[in-house]
């Protein structure tokens, strides 16, 4: 009898000391995203929306979809907490000139929404990267 108690002692001190263990470690936004695979999924999905929005793709006629690609999977790493370095321009020198209009602004913000939800991204999860990245609306609209 005293065995299987010590025994049951044994395996609940594991156990809790492996719950403390788990539970100590954040989760960053950036895990909550996917890492690397679901950031770069999140990004492909929005691209794909963006190509599709006879509204805005006038932006993007003169972008390489490719290098937008690379440092828009940096930049959702950057503000989502990744171990990465955005390499691109900051977001008011990247938009100098495109005289983006609030309409613009909420059209790209829809789509990135809808890749979001289409990876199956969480509501706090998808409200926390928007909120991350709200700052940065001086930077796009209107110059």
């Amino acid at each position: 009898m005293v065995k299987i108690v010590k025994h049951h002692v044994v395996v609940f001190g594991a156990l809790l000391l492996l719950s403390v263990a788990c539970a100590s470690q954040p989760t960053t936004l950036y895990q909550q995203l996917g890492g690397d695979k679901g950031v770069s999924m999140i990004t492909d999905d929005f691209l794909v929306n963006l190509s599709q929005d006879k509204r805005i793709l006038h932006h993007f006629e003169q972008t390489d979809i490719q290098i937008f690609r690379q440092r828009l999977i940096e930049h959702l790493c950057v503000v989502s907490g990744g171990e990465c370095v955005y390499q691109g321009a900051s977001m008011y020198n990247a938009h100098i000139g495109l005289h983006i209009s609030q309409a613009d602004f909420d059209a790209v913000v829809g789509h990135l929404i809808e890749a979001l939800k289409q990876q199956h991204i969480p509501l706090t999860t998808r409200n926390a990267l928007l909120a991350e990245l709200a700052p940065l609306y001086q930077d796009i609209i209107g110059h």
